[in-house]
C-alpha cells in the first residue's frame, strides 16, 4: 500500500538530535530570502522592474533561480508599476515616513546635478532607490540593521559614495549641509525615536544631536560657511560656528568642562539654555 508521509518522516531535514535547525528548514529559509530579494529590486530598482515587465521572469539576464521563476510569474505588472511610481513619489515629494522628501530636503542639490549633469530629480531619485545606501532606510522592510536611517542621511551617504553621475563626490559637501539641516529638523519634533543617526561629523552629547563641519572644500559660490548643528526635544539651531565655540558648547552639554574657567561656562550655559537646550 502507498505510504503515507509524516512530519515525522521529514523530522531528520528539519532539525538535527540537538534541536537546531537541519538542512530542510535552512534551505526554506535560503529560499524565502531570496524571494525576498528579488521581490525588494522590484519594487526599488526601476531598471529591474522594467527588465522584468518586458522579458518576464523566465527571460531575465542574469536568469532567476528556477524555483523562483513560478513564483514570480504571477506578479501584476500594472500594480508594480504603480507601486513603484508612488514608491518613487514619496521619496521625492515627501510623505509618511520620508518627511520632507528630496525636493524639500536638497533643493539645491538637486538644482546643482541638474544644472551639471543633466539630470531630473525624478532620474536621480530612481538612482537612489536602486543603490545601496537606501536599503538603510528605516522605511525599507527588512532593514539590514538596527531600526534604519532617516532619509536624508541615506540620500547624503549615496553622494558621499560617488554616483555615476559624480563618481569624485564633488557635491558630497552640499548634500552633507542639506543632510545635517533636515536631520536636525527632524530631531528637534522628536522623530529620531523611530531612526538611528550615524551621520557625518556629527554626536550625541548630554542627549543633543550635535554636528560641525567647515565645509572647507566647497567651492566659494555654494557660500557654506562653516556651520554648527545642534538639535533637541523641540529645539533646532544652525548657524554659522567657530570650531571652538562648537567644541566649548558640546563639552558642557556632554559634562566634559572641568577645566572650563567659571565665567566662561556660566556664559556657555547661558546660550545653550536661551537656546533650549539645557
Amino acid at each position: 500500500m502507498p505510504h503515507e508521509t509524516t512530519a515525522v518522516d521529514h523530522a531528520d531535514d528539519a532539525y538535527d538530535v540537538k534541536g537546531r535547525p537541519g538542512p530542510g528548514d535552512a534551505a526554506e529559509a535560503g529560499r524565502h530570502g531570496r524571494i525576498l530579494g528579488v521581490l525588494d529590486r522590484l519594487l526599488y530598482d526601476q531598471g529591474f522592474r522594467s527588465a522584468f515587465a518586458a522579458e518576464g521572469p523566465g527571460g531575465m539576464r542574469p536568469p532567476l533561480d528556477t524555483d523562483l521563476i513560478e513564483v514570480f510569474d504571477r506578479v501584476d505588472l500594472t500594480e508594480l508599476r504603480l507601486v513603484g511610481r508612488n514608491i518613487r513619489s514619496a521619496v521625492v515629494s515627501g510623505g509618511t515616513g520620508t518627511g520632507q522628501g528630496l525636493k524639500g530636503a536638497f533643493a539645491r542639490t538637486l538644482e546643482t546635478i541638474r544644472e551639471r549633469h543633466g539630470h531630473g530629480t525624478n532620474e536621480v531619485a530612481e538612482l537612489f532607490l536602486a543603490s545601496p545606501q537606501f536599503q538603510h532606510f528605516r522605511d525599507v522592510p527588512y532593514s539590514p540593521r538596527g531600526r534604519g536611517l532617516s532619509l536624508p542621511e541615506c540620500f547624503h551617504r549615496f553622494m558621499a559614495a560617488g554616483p555615476s553621475f559624480d563618481p569624485e563626490c564633488a557635491l558630497e559637501p552640499l548634500a552633507h549641509h542639506e543632510a545635517a539641516c533636515a536631520v536636525a529638523r527632524a530631531i528637534a519634533t522628536g522623530a529620531e525615536a523611530t531612526f538611528d543617526v550615524t551621520l557625518r561629523d556629527s554626536a550625541f552629547h548630554g542627549g543633543t544631536f550635535c554636528a560641525f563641519r567647515d565645509y572647507s572644500e566647497a567651492p566659494a559660490d555654494w557660500d557654506l560657511r562653516p556651520t554648527m548643528f545642534l538639535a533637541g526635544a523641540g529645539r533646532c539651531v544652525i548657524g554659522p560656528a567657530g570650531r571652538p565655540l562648537f567644541d566649548a558648547l558640546t563639552s558642557v552639554l556632554a559634562g566634559h568642562d572641568v577645566g572650563t574657567p567659571p565665567d566662561v561656562r556660566a556664559k556657555l550655559l547661558q546660550r545653550l539654555r536661551a537656546w533650549g537646550l539645557r
